[in-house]
């Protein structure tokens, strides 16, 4: 693929419809405000631990489940609709989750919750592949995440100060936000129709796990994303276990934020004149790196050094990620190919803890995040060929 050396902008020349995907991103981020705070609520109505984890992991069990289900949607149905129909069953679904008692019932809605907020996002990563032009996707991707980002930062504080007045009005809020997503994208899209599909060749997920090359990208992106869940795992484990209080973690996950939000547009705009692979081989490999240094790590500026490394590559990862997925898509099979690599994210959220777990007690834990930095950056050097000659 082809690159021009041209000064990229940081906000123009990106179609309406991504700026309506944007600004319901903001929305409904904002509102997310169930799951960051369900174990807390679960906790306080004395469910025990075990419990608290399985009714977590029946969420993440449906998000994986409901991200192919979305991309097979997306391409058969439409992107709108199919965008349209998963946040209005997640507004259902939280209201269900919200009005549930006993563990089963809060294990199957938290598992129809999963399912139902991985059906849209497929749809929405489709969208941005179809509208936006090739050579502005990496901005595009990097800016919905960056929205994600600006909009959960005010949703934890908002969230906090909602949580006292009773668990719920973050239902109503979260519900809410995703109806209002719905009513921005039913209003700013135009419907759509799906491609016609060649029946002389594999459509969807067939087609899709028979490229090579497209397998490796996918294999890669787990690869990165299971390192990078250790922010939710080992850091903590790692910060405790150096006597460092909760409150450091807590900063930690803060400065994370506050970076993304300052520097992504910068940082997506001008490392997107570079190609994509190469990027997030340097992307993997700085998230390797940036959880390598919390293992020699003590005190909390040392750890707050670490994350600037693995902050960047995170910025990199979600910029050139999707962007990459797009760009190696056939016509009209976005919708399968974005939710194939949702899925490695979906996939690493609910391994990464196990695996985590198993690493930090054998005290392998960020000797493994190296070698598999390291693995990144070198597979994406021996992959860059195949990925030019598409």
């Amino acid at each position: 693929m082809s690159m021009t050396l041209t000064r990229r902008p940081l906000f123009g020349g990106l179609p309406r419809v991504f700026w309506v995907l944007f600004g319901g991103q903001l929305v409904n981020r904002f509102g997310a405000m169930v799951l960051p705070f369900l174990a807390t609520t679960l906790v306080a109505r004395g469910f025990s631990a075990a419990q608290i984890g399985l009714v977590m992991s029946a969420c993440g069990l449906g998000r994986l489940a409901g991200q192919p289900v979305g991309g097979l949607l997306a391409d058969r149905v439409g992107r709108r609709a199919t965008l349209i129909g998963g946040l209005v069953a997640t507004s259902a679904c939280l209201v269900a989750l919200g009005a549930a008692r006993g563990l089963p019932a809060l294990a199957v809605t938290a598992g129809a919750l999963g399912a139902a907020g991985g059906i849209y996002h497929p749809a929405a990563a489709a969208l941005v592949a179809d509208t936006v032009p090739a050579e502005a996707r990496p901005r595009a991707f990097g800016m919905l995440h960056w929205a994600f980002n600006i909009g959960a930062a005010l949703s934890g504080v908002a969230a906090g100060l909602l949580l006292a007045h009773g668990y719920w009005l973050l239902v109503a809020v979260d519900a809410a936000a995703n109806l209002a997503f719905a009513v921005i994208v039913a209003a700013g899209v135009r419907p759509d129709r799906p491609v016609a599909r060649d029946r002389r060749r594999p459509a969807g997920y067939r087609r899709a796990l028979r490229d090579r090359v497209v397998v490796a990208v996918l294999a890669l992106s787990l690869l990165g994303k299971l390192v990078y869940e250790q922010q939710r795992f080992g850091l903590p484990l790692a910060m405790a276990a150096d006597g460092l209080p909760g409150s450091a973690y807590g900063l930690l996950i803060t400065l994370n934020a506050g970076l993304i939000v300052l520097v992504q547009p910068v940082l997506v705009a001008w490392t997107s004149r570079f190609p994509r692979l190469a990027m997030l081989g340097v992307s993997w490999v700085l998230i390797g790196a940036g959880f390598a240094l919390s293992g020699p790590a003590a005190a909390a500026w040392q750890y707050a050094l670490a994350a600037v490394v693995w902050t960047a590559g995170e910025i990199g990862m979600a910029g050139f990620g999707a962007a990459l997925v797009a760009d190696l898509t056939p016509e009209g099979a976005h919708g399968t190919y974005q939710a194939l690599y949702g899925w490695t994210g979906a996939l690493a959220a609910l391994v990464a803890p196990s695996a985590g777990a198993a690493l930090y007690d054998g005290g392998a834990l960020w000797w493994a995040c190296a070698v598999a930095g390291a693995l990144g950056g070198l597979s994406a050097v021996l992959l860059a060929p195949a990925v030019r000659r598409r």
